[in-house]
């Protein structure tokens, strides 16, 4: 059952972090799914935009380079864009991206609003993925999906696990009876181990 508030995986509330920059954009969930092109051209241009932090690879010392940056910065974005474009199902159909560049990090921020039936079935999603090992899970995933139709296998997140090294945090909070305010946030090292 999910509680008026809860808080699973590795979740950092934005007062208190040191930001480099931030960018933030508010959209209709609707909108999106109206056209779905707007997912792709919202990452691609964050990715763009926040890959000029970040050197070229020669000089990618200790960092990630440029064209990694805007690689990884793209494909987490759409992910994450993606899953809370075709999972808000309240009333409220909006949708806030976040993109936060630390000193060391980068940190993927969604919210959307879901009933909830939605944010139940999520909490058992994000619960399954944090307790697993992800790599284990993902091929558990990958060959129940093609022994079936389920879209909510949570593959898009495996993947940034086991393939960006990305941490995840999820934040429910109820609003109302109807609603609950789901946040999701991945965070990515920019300097290379």
């Amino acid at each position: 059952m999910v509680k008026d508030l809860e808080i699973m995986g590795e979740f950092t509330e934005e007062e208190g972090l040191t930001l480099v920059s931030q960018t933030s954009l508010v959209t209709n969930s609707a909108d999106m799914m109206k056209n779905w092109r707007r997912v792709s051209l919202a990452s691609d241009f964050l990715a763009k935009y926040y890959s000029y932090y970040f050197p070229y690879k020669e000089k990618a010392k200790g960092k990630i380079s440029r064209e990694t940056a805007e690689n990884n910065i793209s494909f987490i974005m759409n992910e994450l864009i993606e899953n809370t474009a075709k999972y808000s199902d309240a009333r409220d159909k909006t949708v806030t991206i976040k993109l936060l560049l630390l000193e060391h990090e980068i940190v993927f921020q969604v919210t959307n609003y879901v009933t909830p039936g939605m944010a139940e079935s999520f909490r058992s999603l994000a619960q399954e993925i944090l307790e697993s090992n992800p790599e284990e899970l993902y091929i558990k995933r990958l060959e129940r999906n093609t022994e079936s139709e389920s879209s909510d296998s949570g593959l898009g997140y495996l993947t940034l696990i086991n393939d960006y090294g990305v941490t995840m945090g999820f934040k429910f909070e109820k609003k109302d009876k109807e609603q609950y305010q789901i946040t999701v946030q991945a965070r990515m090292k920019s300097r290379e181990e």
